[in-house]
């Protein structure tokens, strides 16, 4: 049986009378912008069929703006033949298009592993597509291109030299090398994946990306010769970053270098950070005195150094703190004491409880808190009390379940010891305060058993919801009963049973 796809160069024949003649005209007195839209999602073997039908379906293929090539991984196992005709039939296409305008063009390839010459020859295509996209104005480039470790890559300078580019996208297990420092961009959008940098690069993005507002570096490896190495990030126009833990190559004469992160910039409003390093020896310095939300996940560093963030109004913590993370931890959530809306996890609830004398000077101006967790566990029922009476002035409380995937021999978590009589014997003055509390149950009763004392103790409370499971639906019951002596609107929320994981032998 012969492959399930033709080359490019041989669908003439296959897509004459795939349409009939009324759906020809149809299609081709729609304008060219909304022709241009909808050919936009085909596929470029589908395209290349269309093309056949008429002249003007020929004209709209020419000059479709949006190009995916992203389907013929699978030739890397045919024939070179093969290979060399379907490289020719998308190299004629693209120089069929003459300099029609490209908007998007996205290049997803897998290189084969065969002889070095056809290796080489199938990687100077890729390049030489790079090259027409540009000299068609290309506005959004997305490459993702999986090179044999043995071959080397150098993206055209081209790309970092092109005035029309405004969003790229690289995915590349290669070395990106730097640009000119004196070269400049008109970037606004830039996403960096799996690929090998060095601090020049940085350099590069800080100096010549003068008009960028989107910054993404996920799984970066960081060349390191010797010594402490970073990156470093600062810009007058980013707006949002998106960082995600940076591996790194140390040399064998300094195994321990260190590595640090430094982000500043002015316009900054929202910072996403996944880190997960060993701590010894790293370091974070985050400048941002306009910033709106940030996200923390993973691990903290050796040290930490954050500007009072005066506008922040969201902040989620989602963090693993050690024993003796306690100062650095404090040292964070000090830096955003003011932010409106503070999200912790499990984890940092727990550390940052440890150790109770400083709480109030963190949260004393806090309106909004939410914790999320798999359930209001036995471990952390005492967390939340002794954060309650860190906080004077919080009037919104939201308890959110957080589901993990089942996992076997998991550990039974006890989740049914603490009821109302706890929490009534812990006097939080922060009762009085409450507005809205949302909870939603899980397992055992803790959760269950804390909502009534919300709605049995909270003066001013206004609106109390509870999601529960559809196996729930007889628990609630117990909050009926004291739902008319409330003063709150009190709402219930099902919430749909998730399916359960398939597990495959």
């Amino acid at each position: 049986m012969g492959p399930k796809r033709k080359l490019l160069a041989t669908t003439s024949s296959q897509a004459q009378g795939a349409c009939p003649d009324h759906m020809k005209d149809r299609f081709s007195n729609l304008p060219d912008e909304v022709a241009h839209q909808i050919l936009s999602s085909v596929s470029i073997l589908d395209l290349t069929r269309f093309g056949t039908l008429s002249k003007k379906c020929r004209e709209l293929y020419l000059s479709t703006p949006s190009l995916n090539f992203d389907e013929f991984n699978n030739w890397n196992k045919s024939s070179y033949a093969k290979q060399f005709k379907l490289l020719s039939s998308l190299d004629k296409f693209l120089v069929h298009r003459r300099e029609n305008k490209i908007q998007c063009f996205r290049i997803c390839w897998s290189l084969s592993y065969g002889k070095a010459a056809s290796l080489y020859n199938e990687l100077y295509r890729v390049v030489t597509w790079i090259h027409m996209a540009v000299r068609c104005n290309v506005e959004v480039l997305d490459l993702e291109l999986r090179i044999p470790d043995t071959t080397r890559l150098e993206l055209p300078s081209c790309i970092f030299l092109c005035g029309s580019l405004r969003s790229l996208s690289v995915h590349c297990n290669k070395i990106l090398t730097a640009p000119s420092l004196v070269s400049s961009t008109n970037l606004q959008y830039l996403k960096l994946t799996n690929v090998t940098v060095d601090e020049g690069l940085c350099k590069w993005i800080s100096c010549s990306c003068k008009c960028i507002k989107e910054l993404h570096l996920e799984h970066l490896w960081l060349e390191l010769v010797h010594g402490a190495k970073q990156i470093t990030i600062s810009s007058s126009s980013l707006e949002t970053l998106r960082f995600i833990s940076c591996y790194a190559y140390y040399s064998f004469q300094n195994p321990s270098g260190n590595f640090h992160l430094n982000i500043s910039g002015e316009r900054l409003e929202d910072i996403y950070i996944d880190w997960k390093v060993i701590p010894t020896g790293h370091s974070i310095s985050i400048f941002a005195p306009n910033l709106k939300h940030l996200k923390w996940i993973g691990t903290l560093a050796s040290r930490q150094y954050l500007e009072k963030l005066m506008c922040l109004e969201k902040a989620e913590i989602f963090l693993h703190p050690r024993s003796e993370d306690f100062s650095k931890l404090f040292s964070v959530l000090s830096s955003i004491h003011s932010v409106k809306l503070l999200v912790l996890n499990e984890e940092t609830t727990k550390a940052l409880t440890k150790e109770r004398r400083s709480l109030p000077r963190i949260f004393d101006n806090l309106g909004h808190i939410c914790i999320q967790s798999t359930c209001l566990n036995d471990g952390l029922v005492p967390a939340l009390a002794s954060l309650f009476r860190g906080m004077r002035h919080l009037n919104t409380f939201h308890m959110k379940y957080e589901p993990i995937i089942p996992l076997l021999f998991t550990k039974h978590v006890e989740a049914s010891r603490f009821d109302r009589e706890y929490w009534k014997s812990q006097n939080l003055a922060i009762i009085d305060q409450l507005e809205e509390v949302t909870v939603e149950l899980s397992s055992g009763s803790n959760e269950l058993e804390f909502a009534r004392y919300i709605l049995e103790g909270a003066k001013n409370l206004k609106k109390m919801v509870i999601v529960y499971l559809p196996h729930q639906s007889t628990r609630i019951e117990a909050v009926n009963e004291i739902e008319m002596n409330s003063p709150a609107t009190i709402v219930f929320k099902k919430r749909p049973r998730r399916p359960k994981p398939s597990y495959s032998p």
